[in-house]
């Protein structure tokens, strides 16, 4: 698919969700002309209360949306209802609900298993990927706070210089990973150089006058 077409993105929330680690994601994304769906892990549309109270009104709810087929053929062409982007932020009770939650373990599974789709996590949220069994093996960070729950299914890395130290691009998973709040732009803008390219990135990024 090239650059120039629609990009979308799915970005789960929940209640105890890390509300900058969703809000700064959604918004750089939109920013770069991509499509955001934001989801609800409930069952309901009703406004989540996120890990420092503030609460953010989904666009939908998860069970609402169509779950897209996992079979060993899935593409964005043959599975219509697949995102170019799914995105899980972190937040401890947030995560552990998605942890909890089968239909998030789907979705995962589905985006995982489609060549061309990114997967993204940052925070807590690399646990959520090892809840639903995928990726073992991959390059990860997280917050290092939850690295012993992760370090025994993927390759962790927590030691890398410069910018590769607070994001890791797994290029044979197709996933992305990053550390916490403080990383999330790093995150957001490298999801967006991977999907519409650098041009736009930069066009994204100047405006908003990072030092």
């Amino acid at each position: 698919m090239s650059t120039a077409e629609k990009k979308t993105a799915l970005v789960l929330i929940a209640d105890g969700t890390e509300e900058m680690e969703a809000v700064i994601t959604i918004d750089v994304l939109v920013r770069a002309g991509i499509e955001v769906t934001v989801a609800s892990i409930k069952d309901n549309n009703e406004a989540l209360k996120c890990s420092r109270g503030v609460r953010i009104l989904p666009d939908t709810h998860l069970s609402a949306l169509p779950l897209p087929t996992a079979t060993a053929t899935v593409t964005m062409t043959t599975q219509p209802h697949l995102y170019n982007v799914l995105f899980i932020p972190g937040g401890g009770p947030g995560a552990q609900a998605m942890v909890a939650s089968p239909l998030v373990h789907q979705w995962v599974q589905v985006h995982m298993a489609a060549p061309g789709v990114l997967v993204a996590a940052i925070c807590a949220g690399p646990t959520v990927l090892k809840a639903a069994q995928v990726a073992k093996g991959a390059q990860v960070t997280s917050h290092p706070s939850v690295r012993n729950d992760l370090d025994d299914y993927f390759v962790y890395l927590d030691d890398l210089k410069g910018e590769e130290a607070i994001v890791v691009h797994d290029r044979a998973h197709e996933l992305m990973t990053s550390r916490g709040p403080g990383s999330t732009f790093a995150l957001a803008l490298r999801i967006v150089q991977e999907v519409k390219g650098k041009e736009v990135m930069e066009s994204v990024r100047g405006p908003m006058m990072f030092p």
